[in-house]
């Protein structure tokens, strides 16, 4: 039997077991491979992946062990890459905001992540840069909560269908290593591939913006706590939220001091949402700072037909705007809809409507304040945000 590697998958091991169906010039490409990533194997693995050739499967044999069989070596090397992914992402599930980036460092340890959907260009994006930049990642970036960047050097996955992709390792491609043990994110930038692009532009896109779409390009961000107001901090730190707007990769290492340069001119106010079920007070909601808090009151206690807000991640008020984290997608609210949906204590409709005309404005001429409640419960039933009692 081949003789296993094992390589560090940011912040966990994966020892990869070849077994007699795996030929040794195949283990020994997938060596080459993971090369980057490969260490002392003397030491127990956290998960150990057995691989071989045949029929296609994944089989779990217990908390740190499994079988992965594919039945060409190209899907396997294209199906073990995901998995050993999985497994560093798991390893800082909770602990790090797991962006799906690819990222270079500038040279000082200041690292930019640049953020995007499968297909959107991440890992030729990465390759163009790190001819330049320090090759930190070409998919998965792991940012800790002080803004340190764990590394992932993992050999890049080139082509665009599963089973015919190419993994080549950085240092094969001549690409640069890190130049610092340290890293730090300085920068977060949506990638947006246009062809008809010439020269690639930079710009600034405001955090109420740009944070759905940043948290649809995540993974086990409901896991963070306050996840919303985590991710927010973290990209006020470094200036918000860029664009860069291109159309072939070989022009965006020329535009890194102004991705550098470029920051938000006026960062919006945050307020932590934390809502209370005390209607004595005459107010059925605070903006305070703390932990969302949900009602105890089981929904077959609570009053027929009335509202309550079903279960989220983390509420968020960006400037005048409440976004509220459910699942995995961010919903925002404006207008009517954040006060309805905090007043939702188990509330009746006339009670969310009297709530909604203490903190409005009296409403225009010919404006029907019921009506106007009424739509806002449906826009937020809708959106699986409230849930009534039957």
């Amino acid at each position: 039997m081949s003789s296993p590697i094992t390589v560090r998958a940011l912040a966990t091991t994966v020892c990869i077991a070849p077994d007699e169906t795996l030929p040794e010039s195949d283990r020994a490409a997938l060596a080459v491979q993971w090369s980057d990533l490969l260490i002392d194997d003397d030491a127990r693995a956290a998960l150990t992946i057995h691989v071989g050739i045949g029929p296609s499967e994944l089989e779990i044999l217990s908390v740190d062990d499994r079988r992965l069989v594919a039945g060409s070596f190209e899907e396997l090397a294209d199906r073990l890459a995901t998995e050993v992914t999985l497994a560093g992402l798991k390893s800082l599930q909770g602990q790090a905001l797991l962006l799906h980036a690819c990222a270079v460092d500038v040279g000082d340890g200041r690292v930019v992540a640049f953020v995007g959907p499968s297909g959107r260009g991440k890992t030729t994006a990465a390759e163009a840069l790190a001819h330049e930049f320090g090759y930190v990642t070409d998919e998965t970036v792991a940012v800790r909560r002080d803004g340190t960047v764990v590394s992932y050097r993992k050999p890049l996955s080139i082509g665009s269908r599963p089973g015919s992709k190419l993994h080549v390792p950085a240092s094969g491609l001549g690409l640069k290593a890190v130049s610092e043990d340290a890293l730090e994110l300085a920068a977060v930038v949506l990638l947006d591939r246009r062809p008809d692009v010439e020269s690639p532009r930079v710009e600034q896109v405001p955090l109420a913006e740009g944070l759905p779409e940043l948290v649809r390009q995540t993974s086990y961000l409901t896991l963070m706590h306050r996840p919303l107001r985590t991710v927010s901090d973290l990209l006020r730190s470094t200036g918000g939220i860029r664009r860069v707007v291109y159309g072939e990769a070989a022009t965006l290492p020329a535009i890194m001091d102004e991705i550098l340069e470029a920051t938000d001119p006026e960062p919006p106010m945050l307020v932590d949402v934390a809502t209370r079920s005390n209607r004595d007070c005459g107010c059925v909601q605070d903006l305070v700072p703390g932990e969302p808090i949900t009602t105890n009151t089981p929904l077959e206690e609570a009053p027929p037909g009335s509202y309550r807000r079903t279960v989220h991640s983390d509420s968020l008020m960006i400037d005048d705007s409440l976004f509220v984290l459910k699942e995995f997608d961010v919903l925002v609210l404006e207008g009517l809809g954040p006060i309805v949906w905090l007043g939702a204590e188990d509330s009746t409709e006339d009670e969310l409507r009297a709530t909604a005309l203490e903190q409005l404005p009296e409403p225009p001429e010919g404006v029907d304040p019921a009506l106007v409640v009424s739509g806002a419960i449906k826009d937020l039933l809708d959106a699986g945000l409230l849930v009534q009692r039957a």
